[in-house]
């Protein structure tokens, strides 16, 4: 039978059978269960984890922003095997009436390690919660104090407070700053959240919550990154923390066609938890287990338990050759720079191979980047395959004159820099590629932007994953900058060219030199005077192509593709995909079974 390890830890006393709760140290590092015993047949280890509660729910009508939920986390946690219930905190429900401050968030629970919800976020009359991060003050209510209960490093920050005379109310506070204060009748940001990268690419956790506007003043504030949500105003309403992402409800709205609103709720939070050592997740098909061949990553979306130390979990994974491609990014309007292309990783031929469990695994394809009609185009979304992450390509940057042309966006590709009035021409950095860093790399950097007098201005090429995007001409007379050649390969039997960068837009007519060429691979040419840039090719991953002058709008990324290819020798006598809108395949001779995913779905095995 197995042991199951709930915190408090127990361990035996030294002068009596009577148990009582602990929390040893050993060499630095926090110890879980040892002398407790773990279930026989576990093996003890050391883990990294990931600890998010569930953010805090907004205040009603237009005030103040829910706080994230607590986050914590850390590497070298000595574990003992066994079996822990995981607890993942729920979000909040927001404020529905004044005076009474938003709920807070559910705590997250791995062993001894908890992460408090966030605090609600005030109303008028009603001070802000305290929790992991703080609820936003409203209308000279006090704001709610973050990391309560305290722990080092702290697990989160106070919300933003707000002054008398029926100002809106503060921001809630986040993993990595405090709510913003507010002494005016416009809504402001909830505080930043934090970054983690141990699902394998990096990821924002715990923002907070904005909060609202009076009527008549404007907009709500922005969420802060990491899944809060934003404030509402007279005429729209607030919105919710992102799910599994720990973030604060936004407020309700104040008024307007639609009438009084309550707060919106929180995010709910997540656990995370990588080791070497063998690991099981249970509960919902939420929570899920990937392995890379060294170390195993246990996702819980919902709670469940978590076996640690298992010597028998790599045996329940396979070995198969796969092939990723993420969402290219979009390519901005206006002499736009073109759209990285979408993060390139395989391991066919002869590459390291990817695991994926016997079962249902969920595969990821990543979006293609909205186009740019303003500002920055959207980046691409990440394909993700077992433990593999191929990044979305990064979007381009932008043109508001007389600044400098914007850079453009990291990503698997970076996206190019945008044309734009400048006197110092080419000086529009492209996005790095190969963000974040693999190895082999996974893309290549976008080219300059240029810019000098309106002729003059080019947007770079978006990178691509067999090249760098070319930068955009200094000169009247050339095309903008070609985007970045893709990568042929044959992993379905025949050889397809995927992940070019969109071509960077430019401000002349064709005799000027016109839009440039888009990466081979499905990379979107780029447009030229009045014209639109090209689409990105779906399900290539390419970059879209930057847009002409300011009628012409750039082209949107295309979507990826993930492939998986598994050796007929270890091929299960039973392989399904879903939706029915993806392939499986037998190839011949070699009797490999080909599953190709052009949308998100389920391969069974």
């Amino acid at each position: 039978m197995r042991e199951k390890l709930n915190q408090p830890l127990t361990v035996e006393g030294k002068s009596s059978n009577k148990k009582k709760s602990t929390r040893g140290k050993s060499f630095g590092y926090q110890v879980l269960g040892f002398g407790a015993g773990g279930g026989s047949g576990f093996t003890p280890g050391t883990a990294e984890y990931l600890v998010v509660a569930g953010g805090g729910g907004g205040g009603f009508q237009s005030t103040a922003g829910g706080g994230a939920g607590g986050f914590r986390t850390a590497g070298c946690f000595a574990v003992d095997g066994g079996v822990y219930c995981i607890s993942v905190g729920a979000g909040g429900a927001g404020s529905t009436s004044a005076p009474s401050t938003g709920t807070s968030g559910g705590n997250s629970v791995f062993s001894t390690i908890t992460s408090a919800g966030g605090g609600g976020g005030g109303s008028d009359g009603a001070n802000g919660g305290a929790g992991g991060s703080g609820g936003g003050g409203a209308n000279g209510s006090s704001p709610g104090a973050g990391n309560t209960p305290p722990t080092s490093p702290p697990q989160g920050n106070a919300g933003g407070s707000s002054g008398g005379g029926s100002p809106s109310g503060g921001g809630g506070g986040g993993a990595g700053a405090a709510g913003t204060p507010n002494s005016g009748n416009q809504g402001v940001a909830g505080g930043v959240g934090l970054a983690n990268s141990l699902t394998g690419e990096p990821v924002f956790y715990a923002g907070g919550g904005g909060s609202g506007s009076r009527p008549g003043s404007g907009v709500g504030g922005a969420g802060g990154n990491g899944g809060g949500g934003n404030g509402g105003s007279c005429d729209q309403a607030g919105t919710a923390g992102a799910a599994n992402t720990g973030g604060g409800g936004g407020n309700g709205r104040s008024g307007g066609s639609g009438g009084c609103a309550p707060g919106r709720a929180g995010g709910s939070g997540i656990v995370v938890v990588k080791s070497t050592s063998g690991l099981l997740a249970s509960g919902p098909s939420s929570n899920t287990v990937s392995y890379d061949g060294t170390n195993f990553t246990a996702i819980f979306k919902a709670d469940g338990e978590l076996t640690f130390g298992c010597a028998a979990a790599a045996d329940s994974f396979i070995q198969v050759d796969y092939l990723a491609v993420g969402g290219g990014g979009g390519g901005r309007n206006q002499a736009g720079g073109g759209g990285g292309a979408g993060g390139y990783r395989t391991s066919f031929p002869g590459g390291t191979k990817a695991y994926l469990s016997t079962g249902a695994n969920t595969i990821t394809v990543g979006a293609g980047g909205s186009a740019g009609a303003s500002c920055f185009s959207g980046s691409g979304t990440a394909s993700v395959v077992g433990a593999i992450f191929s990044a979305g390509g990064g979007g381009s940057g932008s043109s508001p004159a007389p600044t400098a042309p914007g850079a453009g966006r990291a990503g698997g590709s970076g996206g190019g820099g945008s044309g734009g009035f400048k006197t110092n021409p080419c000086s529009a950095a492209g996005g790095a590629g190969n963000t974040p860093p693999t190895s082999p790399p996974q893309g290549n950097a976008g080219g300059q932007g240029s810019g000098g007098s309106s002729s003059q201005d080019a947007g770079g090429g978006g990178g691509g994953a067999g090249g760098a995007g070319t930068n955009g001409p200094c000169s009247s007379g050339q095309p903008g900058g070609p985007g970045g050649a893709g990568v042929a390969n044959s992993i379905t039997g025949s050889p397809v060219t995927r992940a070019g960068g969109g071509g960077g837009g430019k401000r002349e007519t064709p005799s000027g030199g016109g839009g440039g060429s888009g990466g081979s691979g499905g990379g979107g040419a780029g447009g030229y005077y009045n014209s639109n840039g090209s689409a990105g090719s779906d399900n290539l991953g390419g970059g879209g192509g930057g847009g002409g002058s300011i009628g012409g709008n750039g082209g949107a990324g295309g979507s990826g593709v993930v492939i998986v290819r598994i050796p007929a020798a270890s091929a299960p006598g039973s392989v399904a995909v879903a939706p029915g809108t993806n392939s499986l395949a037998t190839l011949s001779p070699s009797g490999d079974k080909l599953a190709t995913f052009t949308v998100s779905g389920t391969l069974t095995l």
